[in-house]
């Protein structure tokens, strides 16, 4: 089975809407608040900063939440 994580924060309204959708689709996930806590925060900004797939959204300066990690 497939392991999904969401890192994302309350006050983004894409992440609010990303965990409703996944709630109506009955997908399990677990979620990380990256305003939780600086090592939440930490957690993403060294997975963000390790993956090229987030350098658009760095050149735009944006953070690059919702961010989902699935692991099978």
């Amino acid at each position: 089975m497939k392991k999904v994580i969401v890192y994302g924060s309350p006050m983004c309204p894409d992440c609010v809407e990303a965990k409703k959708v996944l709630d109506a689709e009955g997908i399990r996930y677990g979620y990380v608040d990256v305003t939780a806590g600086m090592p939440h925060l930490k957690k993403f900004l060294a997975l963000r900063d390790s993956r090229s797939e987030f350098d658009p959204v760095k050149e735009e300066g944006k953070i690059g939440i919702p961010c989902f990690v699935v692991d099978d």
